[in-house]
């Protein structure tokens, strides 16, 4: 099962490589998926990587992919909440009471879901901060790892493909010396039958 897995994902790998060829301009958009996927900015981010796409001229199918399989229905709470509690300790080692600055429809906010769900302790600029800055760390930090992945990855494809090219090299070759009695048989009856209309003529 892993075994599959890994194949096909090696295959899809394999794939954005023959598409795009450039190791650090593909890596460059996948970490800037991650990025984007921790984000803070609901709502945007796919105009978040068309704007990347354009201004940095990266991948645009690797950034969006990249995000909607880090951030989806089923991961943005869990996603959310790492950006939102990495600013709140962020800000909090700094001494900043951050929820003092929180602004006046995010105290509201705060106050509904108190008394509606229980859910106490939002603060806008930690969801904000935190976000931003996990993204970028995650970004620059899986940055090597992928661009190493990549080039592996790459360099496996060519020594497939040359495999298959030599493969096919010595198939053909075999072909060939499997064929040769076999068409030596056939000019020498097209000889002989040339040889016997010749003495039919005369």
């Amino acid at each position: 099962m892993d075994t599959g897995i890994n194949n096909w994902a090696e295959r899809i790998l394999i794939r954005l490589l023959g598409y795009e060829q450039c190791v650090d301009r593909l890596a460059l958009s996948f970490c800037m998926g991650i990025y984007i996927a921790f984000c803070p900015f609901v709502g945007f981010h796919t105009a978040l990587v068309f704007l990347f796409a354009w201004i940095f001229a990266l991948n645009f199918a690797v950034m969006l992919s990249v995000s909607m399989f880090v951030n989806n229905p089923w991961t943005m709470v869990p996603v959310y909440g790492a950006g939102h509690w990495f600013g709140d300790w962020m800000l909090s080692w700094c001494g900043i009471n951050h929820y003092e600055w929180n602004p006046s429809w995010i105290t509201s906010l705060n106050s509904w879901a108190h008394e509606a769900i229980g859910l106490r302790g939002f603060s806008f600029w930690a969801f904000m901060i935190g976000g931003n800055i996990l993204g970028i760390a995650l970004g620059v930090m899986c940055y090597p790892m992928i661009k190493r992945l990549f080039v592996v990855i790459k360099e496996r494809g060519k020594k497939k493909v040359k495999q298959t090219v030599l493969r096919s090299k010595k198939a053909a070759h075999n072909l060939a010396r499997k064929a040769k009695p076999l068409i030596a048989r056939v000019k020498q009856r097209v000889k002989k039958s040339e040889q016997h209309e010749n003495s039919r003529t005369k």
